[in-house]
């Protein structure tokens, strides 16, 4: 099975004509299959996908890792430009989130299309091979990144952890690939639980952000030593993590590690 994973959108980009903006945004094909991976923060990945020939019409799930408007700002856009796919996501990616004293949710959710949302809570194969993890357990607590997030529950703001959190992994025969987007709840909290579920199985690419760009240097050394046991083949750094822990990833990986920016393809036998 071959897995072709096009960033439509991220912070940094190295391409003429493409633009970058802080998001993310990943176009998932998979056989005759396509899956988007969050719209970044607004409608730039709809632009980004015509010049990197990524049809949008052809996407079959629109699967969000969470809540916040830089993965989720361009929903309306794509369900315009969409008519057929389902919204994967997390009830709780919809209820109303904050930043400090910013509002940083999903944009105008009441007047979305509820009929074109699929909430999953549960490990779920959406497409052969394809499947969602919603149910993401925090064993290191230390690996966790909440801080200022708040989320708005029965009309009190409270702590968020991130309960609306997901990630996409593609499986092949013996081996996966794994997409996180922020990794709010710990990225190796996150790779403990797939790799657990898909014991036995290789994993041959790893692509997310970790939410440590500026981050103190305990909870890199968190990240790096739950890596040593959990070390993708590849592993793409982006996003939220910074290209300064990117720099940091490289200096201990070399060459496993790579920045995937706007427009980065990457093309994967499973």
């Amino acid at each position: 099975m071959t897995c072709k994973i096009t960033t439509l959108v991220e912070n940094c980009v190295y391409g003429r004509k493409l633009q970058a903006e802080h998001g993310l945004s990943l176009f998932v094909e998979i056989g005759d299959h396509v899956v988007l991976f969050d719209t970044g923060a607004s409608d730039l990945f709809v632009r980004n996908a015509r010049l990197l020939h990524c049809d949008l019409q052809r996407v079959d799930f629109l699967v969000l890792s969470h809540g916040h408007n830089d993965h989720s700002g361009g929903l309306e856009a794509f369900l315009n430009v969409n008519s057929k796919a389902k919204v994967i996501c997390k009830r709780e990616a919809l209820y109303p989130k904050f930043k400090g004293d910013r509002e940083n949710g999903i944009k105008h959710s009441g007047r979305l299309d509820m009929s074109r949302f699929m909430f999953v809570d549960k490990t779920t194969e959406i497409l052969p091979g394809v499947w969602v993890f919603p149910d993401l357990p925090v064993i290191d607590e230390k690996d966790t990144h909440f801080e200022q997030f708040m989320v708005k529950l029965d009309g009190k703001l409270v702590p968020d952890r991130f309960d609306d959190e997901l990630a996409l992994a593609m499986r092949g025969e013996r081996e996966m690939v794994v997409l996180s987007a922020c990794s709010h709840r710990g990225i190796t909290n996150i790779l403990r639980c797939i790799c657990s579920f898909f014991d036995g199985y290789n994993l041959k690419m790893l692509i997310g952000g970790f939410h440590i760009h500026n981050a103190p240097s305990e909870k890199d050394d968190v990240i790096i030593e739950g890596l040593k046991h959990l070390l993708p083949d590849e592993l793409g750094v982006c996003h939220c993590s910074g290209v300064d822990k990117y720099a940091l990833f490289h200096s201990i990986w070399g060459d496993k590690v790579f920045y995937n920016h706007t427009g980065c393809v990457k093309e994967i036998e499973l």
